[in-house]
């Protein structure tokens, strides 16, 4: 990358990104919004996303499931990981661009395990059980994301009767919060939205359903993602 200014850098580095990331990604069904992120509705009506981060001249790729139904949830990575984790090195490794034709080479590799590997992880959680499993194993959060999340998902699955129980420890996980830490807003979100559910449930079954099919459409409106409406 030394024998390359910034600027010469940059131009090989678009050109090939649009070659073996933004044409093939697009023919797999993705939508680009903005320069470096990728998304695309599966058959559950979740997101799949990628999001190509770049340091210098090494790059990797964080990917995820947006749990649409889960308004706490849609600006975080929740469900996914990085690249990294298919590549038998490391969960953080990073792809090298030190000059043209690694960048070639390292973006090939990488477009080969997004396509392979990455893929396969995507349609595996495509099945109902598998995803209600996967949120719930979640490393690295708050639980009360977790059970947030969990509970929104029975509403969307139509297990009203274990909505309540993910509710019930959303609040317990709230209750053990220092006072100053339930003035965040993050918080305060997941609060409202565990309310809202229990007043779904009052209004019955019908209004559970109402109310998931408008929150995710609403999640794709919040993210910009109106492209991906049907």
């Amino acid at each position: 990358m030394s024998e390359l200014t910034t600027k010469e850098f940059n131009v090989i580095y678009k050109k090939n990104f649009k070659e073996y990331f933004d044409k093939p990604l697009k023919k797999d069904g993705f939508y680009k919004k903005g320069t470096i992120n990728f998304y695309r509705l599966n058959k559950l009506g979740f997101l799949e996303g990628l999001n190509f981060q770049r340091h210098y001249d090494r790059v990797t790729v964080n990917f995820f499931i947006t749990l649409t139904c889960c308004q706490a949830v849609k600006d975080s990575i929740g469900v996914g990981g990085r690249l990294g984790n298919f590549s038998g090195i490391s969960w953080d490794y990073w792809w090298d661009l030190s000059d043209e034709e690694t960048i070639k080479v390292s973006m090939q590799k990488m477009l080969k395990i997004i396509q392979n590997e990455l893929y396969e992880w995507f349609e595996n959680l495509e099945e109902e059980k598998a995803i209600i499993k996967q949120n719930l194993n979640q490393k690295g959060c708050d639980r009360i994301y977790v059970y947030i999340s969990q509970a929104t998902l029975m509403a969307k699955f139509k297990k009203y009767n274990e909505i309540i129980p993910y509710i019930k420890k959303v609040e317990e996980e709230y209750n053990n919060y220092p006072q100053e830490e339930k003035e965040w807003d993050w918080v305060k979100n997941i609060m409202e939205e565990a309310l809202i559910l229990k007043e779904k449930i009052k209004e019955g079954h019908k209004s559970i359903d109402e109310y998931i099919i408008w929150r995710e459409k609403q999640t794709l409106l919040e993210l910009g993602l109106e492209k991906l409406l049907k």
